[in-house]
């Protein structure tokens, strides 16, 4: 077996000619251990010239793919061809490694995910105190941000729904999003137990209103479309994370999520010259008070309030709503998505019919009323919070490794420690209609 390494910007790149059997693996165990150096996160090899592999060689894959992962990098591929491709496929290993098409767009990959990991000096960064918030933000990508929209809100609201209503989503479309939605695959039943939803990273987290009270998650591997999101209503994120804040409370003191989305407006009032008054957030913060709502009753119209008014009507919100009005969760870690609106400046950029997709009054929220919030959070066990400018994989780390603890709608009065959040200046809010 021919094995050629080169370093090109700080990227090991081997190039590997021959059958990768057990031989071969062995030339290439060899080769690794005599090349890969303690700072190597990614790694790059090229199987334009390997046209056999077996569990031999995959092994040796696995063994560098593992060290690497654990120093926060990866084992890229490039150019792989049909039998090597099968064999990964046929072993389940296929979505193991990072398989790309050509080393080009391997190098660019490679390359982003470095630039995401570099060392960052926080104390360089532009640093903000907003009502006894202090906020540390990293500039993260200028590419701009859409919420892509499915449903219609007024009929969750109103208990209207129907099969016609529903709408199929694939995990890979919806990697950050908020809505109403179930897994399965008959619709008659799934349709009965319809509840509150995020995806986080990819993951979709519900909370059927079965009666058990129980969040239930699905984690895919290999997202192949049959197994899809059913959703009523449902806003995701298209888009990267515009900046990523570093935030605290001033003297340690907890602060509520209505605070934190008033700090963030204020900053992008004052930095984003075209900001118009929406954004969503990703983020990891360590709780201190957990309040929350959820859905009881599936919204459907065979299950609507017999006085025809919204499920947040007053004399409905007791028997559709189970409010959370004592403090959860304090010090576990909460991972969270949703999107906010602030009233007080100008949004006349976005269609005032597209606000109102996204945006409802609840009644159980008491925070800021100069701001709109929706937001769903999942808790875990608590996992340490760090600094970092690549929060996408950290949350994906929680998210596959932590341990599960409970999903609801995040209420405006939540209070938290300390945060790493992902912040998005939405531009436009699209509906699809399939």
């Amino acid at each position: 077996m021919d094995i050629n390494t080169k370093r090109i910007n700080d990227i090991l790149q081997i190039s590997v000619k021959g059958r990768l059997d057990a031989f071969g693996a062995l030339e290439l165990d060899d080769a690794f251990n005599n090349v890969i150096k303690k700072n190597d996160i990614h790694i790059l090899i090229d199987m334009k010239d390997v046209h056999y592999l077996s569990s031999a060689g995959i092994r040796v894959l696995l063994q560098v793919n593992k060290k690497l992962q654990k120093r926060g990098g990866d084992l890229h591929l490039c150019h792989v061809n049909q039998y090597p491709s099968e064999v990964l496929e046929m072993t389940g290993l296929d979505n193991v490694f990072l398989i790309h098409s050509g080393k080009e767009n391997a190098v660019s990959r490679i390359t982003q995910e470095m630039d995401k990991t570099a060392e960052i000096n926080w104390n360089d960064a532009p640093s903000y105190t907003q009502n006894n918030i202090e906020l540390t933000v990293y500039k993260s990508s200028q590419k701009s941000a859409i919420l892509k929209a499915v449903g219609d809100i007024s009929k969750v609201l109103f208990a209207q729904l129907e099969q016609k209503d529903i709408y199929s989503r694939k995990f890979s479309e919806t990697e950050y999003s908020i809505g109403l939605g179930a897994l399965g695959d008959d619709i008659n039943e799934y349709m009965q137990i319809l509840g509150e939803m995020i995806t986080i990273g990819g993951t979709m987290v519900w909370l059927p209103t079965d009666g058990h009270d129980t969040p239930d998650f699905l984690t895919p591997y290999k997202d192949t479309g049959n197994v899809t999101i059913h959703t009523g209503f449902n806003a995701a994120l298209e888009g990267d994370f515009n900046d990523i804040m570093i935030v605290k409370g001033k003297n340690e003191e907890s602060f509520t999520i209505s605070t934190l989305y008033a700090a963030v407006f204020n900053i992008a009032r004052q930095t984003q010259p075209n900001f118009n008054g929406v954004i969503s957030t990703a983020m990891q913060a360590d709780l201190d008070e957990f309040y929350s709502s959820g859905v009881k009753i599936a919204p459907v119209k065979k299950f609507a309030p017999e006085n025809h008014q919204m499920i947040t009507h007053e004399d409905n919100f007791k028997d559709w709503m189970d409010i959370n009005s004592e403090p959860k969760h304090h010090w576990e870690t909460m991972i969270s998505f949703g999107v906010g609106m602030d009233l007080s400046g100008s949004i006349s950029t976005i269609e005032k019919e597209a606000l109102h997709t996204l945006f409802y009054l609840n009644p159980a929220n008491t925070g800021d009323n100069e701001l709109i919030l929706h937001n769903h959070a999942v808790i875990f066990k608590h996992i340490p919070l760090k600094k970092t400018c690549d929060l996408d994989k950290t949350i994906k780390n929680i998210v596959n490794k932590g341990k599960f603890m409970d999903m609801r709608h995040l209420l405006d009065n939540t209070k938290i420690k300390q945060a790493v959040i992902g912040v998005s200046y939405i531009t436009d809010i699209v509906f699809e209609n399939e």
